[in-house]
């Protein structure tokens, strides 16, 4: 489970990047997901909720508020009617100093509408916010894709030179009004991908989308590129994979139903239409998509694998854009009411070529939970032809501040659905596991941690015969004073592997240990020091080590109009199975972890300056330094010297 324990700060962006690095700190979590998360709650903190008005379902979407706390929400405004301030929040004996201060990045109190606003079209022209995000990226350093080929060369070896030129750029608009009609587009050029040359829309990858939610019958409607999540996603999930961590905290609370698509990912949606209709305690949600997807062909007639990464550099990656569609027709019914929830969900998909033999894919899910003060349960049995897929969930809060979690999955090893985002060690099939995880929340300490036992019935990927493995990992958050705070993680993890060395399995262990300390000083700075360690060992392996010391400053000025930070890693790990993962803030939606490895150091420096309260311009500096290699990476990406640099620009207007 996530841990939200934040020290005093002295303005609002200050909490707001902490809130982010610790909710983005989980390891397992892809760079994708870190996106489409902090884009999510870059959204609800930009357009906040009135909390006199938000329902139970708009409140789940905040992971620090568990059930309790929405329901002593409800019940005081029930009792005391509409909060004229947020500063009523003390009243809430459940909600402690830290949650009271992350809830206001995300509401505000405002005046209860005795009914719903009707939609007017000159009101949503008015009061509806406008947003425009332009971003570019700009590499000082040159890879061997971008160097001269001869025409000769080229013929020979076409995919040693990229189509495009080294800058990646991207533009996002969006319209919301409300949160209950919103609108935009998002397009990507990625470094090396051509721009207008061979597409005539120039980017290679637009997303546009249309959503409208709660307008009485109509309970949602998407159009264009969306995602979908019902039960627990055995069938139909997210869109991106989280880590274990997040999956613990978040399971008893997974947003259901129809969601725009409006980040930079290129892979993990629909494209198409989906409505939610629904009077009283039901709603009704049928979809229809025809997505394009890339992909390897084999023979022209099958599909080898499919292609997430969403570049298209090289005339081998531009072969396989869109060369594959998918149809997708599904239904939902959901019932709901005073915490109890039943779903039954069908789908029915097929592919322009087969995948492993099949070209169509049909299944059906029920999922059911049930959700009180003290305890969550939460479970879902998915069948797709013929094979099965199984997920419960368990949430007990006790009175002493505990709260005790378990996750049970079974899948089949012949279980394949192209759109399954639920908790696993590896993909959803051919696994049977266990994860039991805690958490305790004190006055000055907050404590969780997990322990999840997997089981493979099948050989896969690099394993050829059953396997079984363990991950444990514990986190810890203490405040020291009014100004410090120190974070420490700790993870160990065992799974078996091919061992050529004994021609048998062997337990293959990494360890991954993180402490970090914070330290928020009277002018408003905030410094930041953090050490990691990682351990690899594997049999007739050399143990391979790692650690890295990084150090980061940041403060606010003139009113939080200007922030500037600056941060500096060193490194030094004896191979890649050793690397270590360190935050590195970046610009708006782009909060990331760099991977690190070698010998070298990392320094960034960044400058946030708003003007007018409608406009901001971002921009960051970076490079990494390696003192044990004269080139950097291979292929068409490397590099001939042993740094590089990089230059983001970012400008936001809101009107």
């Amino acid at each position: 489970m996530l841990s939200f324990q934040l020290t005093a700060v002295h303005s609002q962006s200050d909490n707001w990047e902490s809130f982010l690095e610790t909710l983005l700190s989980d390891e397992e979590m892809s760079s994708d997901a870190r996106e489409e998360l902090a884009f999510m709650y870059e959204s609800m903190h930009e357009s906040p909720l009135n909390i006199n008005c938000a329902t139970r379902e708009e409140l789940a979407q905040l992971p620090f508020l568990t059930y309790e706390q929405i329901e002593d929400i409800h019940a005081y405004i029930y009792m005391h009617g509409s909060m004229l301030t947020l500063g009523e929040l003390q009243l809430i004996g459940s909600l402690d100093f830290d949650t009271r201060k992350l809830l206001r990045l995300f509401v505000y109190a405002g005046d209860a509408p005795v009914k719903r606003q009707k939609l007017r079209i000159d009101d949503v022209l008015r009061y509806g916010r406008n947003e425009m995000v332009l971003r570019m990226d700009i590499p000082l350093y040159k890879r061997d894709g971008f160097c001269y080929h001869s025409p000769d060369e080229l013929k020979r070896y076409p995919n040693r030179a990229y189509l495009g030129n080294r800058l990646s750029h991207s533009l996002r608009y969006s319209f919301n009004w409300h949160n209950r009609i919103r609108f935009g587009i998002t397009a990507d050029k990625d470094a090396g991908e051509p721009f207008f040359h061979r597409n005539s829309t120039g980017y290679d990858f637009w997303s546009p989308y249309l959503y409208i939610k709660d307008f009485d019958w109509l309970k949602e409607l998407a159009v264009g590129n969306f995602k979908v999540q019902f039960g627990c996603g055995l069938l139909l999930g997210g869109g991106f994979s989280t880590g274990k961590s997040m999956a613990l905290s978040s399971m008893d609370r997974n947003t259901q139903g129809i969601k725009p698509h409006s980040s930079t990912q290129e892979y993990g949606y629909f494209r198409g239409a989906g409505v939610a209709l629904g009077r009283g305690h039901m709603i009704y949600t049928l979809l229809a998509a025809y997505t394009p997807l890339d992909a390897t062909i084999k023979g022209d007639t099958l599909i080898g694998s499919f292609k997430e990464d969403g570049y298209h550099r090289t005339e081998l990656e531009w072969s396989k854009k869109d060369n594959v569609t998918l149809s997708t027709l599904a239904a939902n019914v959901r019932y709901s009411y005073r915490g109890r929830k039943l779903g039954v969900t069908a789908l029915t998909e097929s592919l322009s070529l087969p995948y492993k033999e099949r070209d169509c894919f049909n299944g059906v899910s029920v999922d059911g939970s049930l959700h009180r003060a003290r305890y969550a349960l939460a479970a879902e049995l998915s069948v797709l032809d013929s094979k099965v897929a199984f997920l419960s969930s368990q949430t007990f809060r006790l009175r002493s501040g505990w709260t005790i979690n378990s996750i049970f999955r079974i899948y089949s090893p012949g279980y394949m659905a192209l759109h399954s985002n639920a908790i696993a060690e590896g993909s959803v099939q051919n696994e049977t596991g266990l994860l039991t995880g805690f958490s305790h929340s004190g006055r000055n300490l907050k404590i969780n941690g997990y322990l999840d036992l997997f089981l493979h019935p099948e050989p896969k990927y690099g394993v050829s015969d059953r396997s079984n493995g363990m991950d444990l990992r514990a986190e810890a958050d203490l405040k020291l004073g009014r100004r410090d705070n120190l974070y420490g993680t700790a993870r160990f993890k065992s799974k078996q592997k091919d061992c050529k060395y004994t021609g048998q399995l062997e337990y293959c262990i990494t360890g991954r240990y993180r402490l970090r300390w914070t330290h928020n000083c009277c002018s408003g700075a905030e410094l930041k020091t953090q050490l990691l360690y990682s351990r690899y060992d594997f049999i007739a392996e050399p143990i391979s080590n790692g650690w890295a010391v990084t150090q980061s400053y940041s403060r606010s000025l003139f009113n939080d109009c200007l922030n500037i930070g600056v941060s500096m890693a060193a490194f030094c790990t004896d191979s890649y199975d050793s690397s270590v993962s360190v935050y590195e803030t970046g610009l708006r939606y782009a909060y990331n972890f760099m991977t690190l490895y070698g010998q070298g150091a990392r320094a960034a420096a960044t400058v946030r300056y708003k003007w007018k309260n409608n406009m901001q311009l971002n921009l960051k500096i970076g490079g990494t330094y390696y003192f044990d290699r004269d080139e950097i990476s291979s292929s068409q990406q490397r590099i001939d010297s042993n740094h590089k640099e990089d230059i983001s620009l970012q400008f936001i207007a809101k009107f």
